[in-house]
């Protein structure tokens, strides 16, 4: 692993894109600020429900990842964390889900898979998340990874409590602030956990930690950092915790935000 001054962590959807404003790609100025800011001695780091292979299009601009929301960690491709949903227990939730018609999205570090591929529930998740069919194989396919998050997925918002009252005792659950989903990750397991156990990794304090982000899944990331940053359209649950508030992914958020920070 490199030596590194500091670590930014940068949640992706709503922060590094934005499919509220129809931005799907990472902006130059975020392109340019990232090479800018790695090059003055900063880890960059993604932190986002999704996973890797989700990250894929801007994996030349990271060092590090804190994907599954915080269930699997690593930087300098040395895996820091990764902790497991076992086969059994997915099976069980899978029982429990398909009485309401709820879908899984199994998510591991290098590979989703999914029960649900084909539905208009899973059709609506690709597009809002741009995914890509490689990224995702049905849940019957041979040698799977060990999976690290789970997504639920339903039509029915009021699905969301059959989810939570169903799950709410075994997992982490977060409901997506815009969209019929809910993200799930072990219990005790958080963006916050993953970027405590990155920080000691990598032997810096919290003081050299930042982070920038947008949604309530980010309120354990904000709250564990020395210097928590959120975006223009955000959760008002961030607001008492974060150091100031940045501009849109459209005007250019990330990079005002590293020159406010002084970072770049």
């Amino acid at each position: 692993m490199k030596d590194y001054k500091g670590v930014v962590f940068f949640d992706y959807d709503g922060t590094l894109i934005d499919e509220v404003d129809g931005i799907f790609e990472l902006p130059d100025s975020a392109k340019e600020a990232l090479s800018k800011l790695r090059a003055n001695g900063y880890a960059t780091c993604v932190c986002s429900g999704r996973t890797k292979q989700m990250s894929e299009a801007v994996k030349e601009f990271f060092d590090g990842y804190v994907t599954g929301a915080g269930a699997y960690c690593e930087i300098d491709e040395e895996t820091v964390v990764s902790i497991e949903i076992t086969p059994e227990e997915i099976e069980a939730m899978r029982e429990i889900c398909a009485k309401r018609n709820v879908v899984m999205l199994m998510d591991g570090e290098s590979q989703s898979y999914c029960d649900g591929i084909g539905t208009k529930i899973y059709d609506f998740f690709k597009y809002v998340f741009d995914v890509q069919d490689h990224w995702v194989q049905p849940w019957d396919t041979e040698g799977k990874c060990k999976i690290n998050k789970l997504t639920f997925m339903y039509e029915n918002p009021e699905d969301a409590e059959y989810v939570r009252e169903n799950f709410e005792e075994i997992l982490e659950l977060a409901k997506h602030i815009r969209y019929t989903f809910t993200d799930a990750t072990p219990k005790g397991v958080d963006k916050g956990t993953g970027i405590e156990a990155m920080i000691k990794y990598m032997g810096l304090t919290k003081d050299d930690s930042y982070c920038f982000g947008d949604g309530d899944n980010d309120l354990p990331m904000v709250k564990v950092v020395g210097h928590p940053v959120i975006m223009g359209r955000h959760f008002a649950g961030l607001e008492p915790y974060a150091e100031f508030t940045t501009d849109l992914v459209k005007n250019d958020g990330i990079k005002k935000g590293l020159e406010h920070l002084g970072l770049i």
